[in-house]
């Protein structure tokens, strides 16, 4: 970025535009602003710190067309102002949190969402720069780019970190779904797992005793339950009861039916970024008379999101032969079973 750009009032809203532009993630340009990448790695879309701690740099990721990829691998084009710059603040204001693993405040969950909206839109710029198929280069990539290019509330989220920047919410204090939670730690479980839904917008995170499931929509998810499936945010849960919370917020985000209008308006000193209204896809509505945001929720279909999800195979989540939903979550008397009960179970 130069000092022409930089000292503009709308500078951070002319970035956006450009990084976000179809044609700049297509010419690989920085992701994060649209200049000139270096010919070096560029930015590790799985930070190199998370990598070395948990021994990720050979294990692999499962992309949307099923190649799987090593982590160390998952770099995105990026510039060294934006590398060396807000993005490496990004990193660092997250740091403390899964030191010291202590209940989130407000600032520490802008944060940590901040931080998931950069990989989460990192994992995104990376499947469009990859081929659907080696073997057959004019099925193009395996996300196209104008596809990309619609989550650029991402990029108002990430930017957020170059200057300040104020999100006036329906629904939550921040513009995105966040729930956190603590994880039991399991020899017979990995550290780390990632999972994502890109065309829901979402994307969870277990790293050691914190896990972390991220939504772009708005806060809508909030409207529905501030606290997450069964309100459990902040509960300490097994890796495996977390990857099925994780899979009910991946379903959820499927069922969004609505989208926000918003208003930007940039200034010397902040950026307002202003939810104007919520605008449903339908005019269904509710028993109670209001429009409805998701669509219904099916057992059946979410019983496929928590067996796809899971680290390992727990058995028949749904029977359709006698309707009957199996959770971890819940025990016959409705509370959340003890994390220490699924210890070695999948040994």
């Amino acid at each position: 970025m130069d000092t022409e750009e930089g000292s503009a009032d709308d500078y951070v809203l002319r970035i956006v535009e450009r990084a976000a532009a179809s044609k700049n993630i297509t010419n690989k340009k920085c992701f994060a602003c649209g200049g000139e990448p270096t010919n070096g790695s560029g930015e590790h879309v799985i930070p190199r710190w998370v990598q070395k701690r948990f021994e990720l740099s050979n294990r692999k990721i499962t992309l949307i067309n099923g190649t799987k990829l090593p982590y160390r691998q998952l770099t995105i084009p990026c510039c060294p102002a934006c590398n060396n710059g807000f993005l490496r603040d990004v990193e660092n204001t997250v740091l403390e949190f899964f030191e010291k693993s202590t209940k989130p405040n407000s600032i520490t969950r802008f944060a940590c969402g901040r931080w998931l909206a950069k990989i989460l839109l990192g994992t995104l710029v990376k499947e469009s720069a990859l081929p659907f198929d080696r073997r057959d280069p004019k099925r193009g990539s395996i996300v196209q780019s104008d596809f990309v290019e619609d989550f650029r509330h991402l990029h108002f989220i990430i930017q957020s970190a170059r200057k300040r920047t104020v999100f006036e919410c329906l629904h939550s204090v921040h513009p995105f779904t966040l729930f956190l939670y603590r994880i039991q730690e399991d020899e017979g479980c990995e550290n780390f797992d990632l999972t994502t839904n890109l065309f829901g917008q979402s994307i969870a995170v277990r790293i050691g005793r914190i896990g972390l499931i991220f939504v772009n929509d708005g806060g809508l998810q909030h409207e529905a339950g501030p606290k997450g499936p069964f309100g459990l945010e902040w509960r300490k849960l097994h890796p495996v009861q977390f990857s099925e919370v994780a899979a009910m917020v991946h379903y959820k985000a499927t069922l969004r039916a609505a989208t926000h209008s918003y208003m930007s308006i940039e200034t010397p000193r902040e950026i307002v970024i202003r939810q104007m209204s919520l605008r449903p896809y339908s005019n269904l509505r509710l028993p109670d008379g209001s429009l409805r945001i998701f669509r219904d929720w099916e057992d059946i279909e979410c019983a496929g999101f928590i067996e796809r999800y899971r680290q390992v195979d727990w058995g028949q989540v749904f029977d359709p032969a006698t309707g009957m939903f199996a959770t971890t979550l819940r025990d016959r008397n409705g509370r959340l079973p003890s994390p220490k009960r699924f210890i070695h179970r999948n040994g």
